[in-house]
Formats: structure tokens, sequence, C-alpha cells
């Protein structure tokens, strides 16, 4: 391996360091030692570039390694996570649905963690469920028993929603007993986020029409931040999530009022 592979030049240290940042996203913390095995690069470099990611912003150095920051990391554009994790929000997905009584009106935003809650919901009866995506009313629709309304605007090439644009009178008119809303990015300082202006001010008209609001949002999305604030994490009744978020995330959580529901493979 020559000497610029293993210290970059300004491509392949940019590179590198990208891939070591979604190795913390993914797993909360890095190491020197794994990740110079890993990189096949030496120790020094590794830690050059975990003291520039943390001048950045987005990791924290550690002794041995580096962690997420607690607050304020940029969350990762919705392309590169929305394939990841999907054992967690398969569970989450799951103990959402649990959540769903007979006969109620829902409205299910985008994402893929919504999509699975989708998936537990199909083959119920007597729900009618607006959604602004498309994927979800196309799988919903399939069961004649649901009722299904899809909000019209602006499609996002990224997420695949709509903005609600078209559809403003409409969502002046109606109320709903859950709004089951999966999060972009949620932070302790930040609140709640979402990819763009336009999604974030339909997301944050929706959230204000449900008697009960559950967020589904999977560890990783914690103590990131998107593009656009859709309101203060007081905003959620019920929060829906898995078991690697820490212990004092939750409690912050639940000094909010939220009541917070761990999900895993046994729901």
């Amino acid at each position: 391996m020559s000497s610029n592979t293993v210290h970059g030049n300004g491509i392949i240290a940019a590179r590198r360091r990208q891939f070591i940042y979604e190795l913390a996203l993914e797993h909360g913390s890095v190491s020197v030692a794994d990740l110079s095995a890993k990189l096949g690069v030496a120790e020094n470099t590794i830690r050059n570039d975990l003291t520039h990611l943390h001048r950045d912003g987005k990791l924290v150095r550690s002794y041995g390694g580096a962690v997420l920051r607690e607050e304020g990391i940029p969350a990762p554009p919705y392309s590169q996570v929305k394939d990841k994790h999907m054992i967690e929000k398969s569970w989450i997905g799951k103990a959402a649905a649990a959540l769903l009584p007979d006969r109620s009106s829902v409205f299910v935003n985008a994402g893929s963690t919504a999509y699975q809650l989708a998936l537990n919901i199909r083959d119920k009866s007597q729900i009618s469920v607006t959604t602004n995506s498309p994927e979800i009313a196309l799988l919903l629709s399939s069961n004649r028993a649901i009722s299904v309304d899809l909000i019209g605007g602006k499609m996002s090439s990224d997420s695949l929603e709509t903005d609600g644009s078209l559809s403003r009178d409409y969502i002046d008119m109606l109320y709903w007993d859950i709004v089951f809303y999966g999060i972009s990015a949620i932070d302790l300082e930040h609140g709640i986020t979402s990819i763009n202006l336009p999604v974030a001010l339909f997301e944050s008209t929706v959230v204000k029409k449900g008697r009960k609001i559950i967020g589904l949002c999977d560890s990783s999305k914690f103590g990131t931040f998107a593009h656009a604030g859709v309101g203060p994490i007081g905003m959620l009744d019920v929060l829906v999530t898995d078991d690697n978020v820490k212990p004092s995330t939750i409690e912050r959580l639940e000094r909010e009022g939220i009541k917070v529901v761990i999900a895993g493979p046994d729901q």
C-alpha cells in the first residue's frame, strides 16, 4: 500500500473520514485500533482523522477512539439511511401497530420506519388512513377494508413523499385519532426536524390535528438534526424506538411527559 493510501491525499482522506463517520452513526462509537485494522492504515492516521472529525463537530474524541456528539450532529441524507437499521425498524413498526385501536382514523407519514408500520396494519380493517406517501397508500389500498386517502402536493424525489401543498383546505378540515409520525431527526437541542422546509411545514400542521402523536424513530436518529424544524420533542405523546437509545436520553424524554416504548424482537 502506497504512502498516499496510508496517510491519505485530500480525496482519499475525505472518503476515509466519511466512512469513519458513517460507522460512528451506525454504532455510536469507533475505536482507533479497530479502524486501523479495518482500513489498513496507521493508528496515528486514524487519530488525525478523528481529530479532524472532532473539529468538524461530528464526533467527540475519547480515550482510544471517538463517540457521537450527544447533540447537534447533522443528519445524513435520507437516501443514505433509508435502508439501514431495517431490523430495528421492523420491530418499531410491529410495536407501533400494536398501539392502533380498532375503528380509528390515523395519519401515517412517509419513510422507511412508517412503511414498516404500514406492513403491520395492512391486514386490519375498520380503519381510515391518510398518508402523504404514495408507496404506503398503494400498500394499504390492497386491503379493501381499509379506507385510504393520499395527500397531494409536490413530490420529494429523495424521500418519495408529498408536501401536502395541493391539499391544504382538505387537511384543515381533518382530525385523526392518531398521527404516526416517522421522525427524520431528533435532538435535545434542536427538537424534531425534517428534510426540507415544505415537508417540515406540512408535518408541523399534521401533528396539530392528531389527538395522540406517536413518534417512530430508530436509535440512529437521536442526537441528529435535519434542515428544517418541525417542533419541540414535547409535541410527542408516545415515542416507539429500539433498545440502543441511551438511558439518559430516555429519562429526558420521560421528563418531557413522553411515554417511551422500547421495541424488540419479541414484540
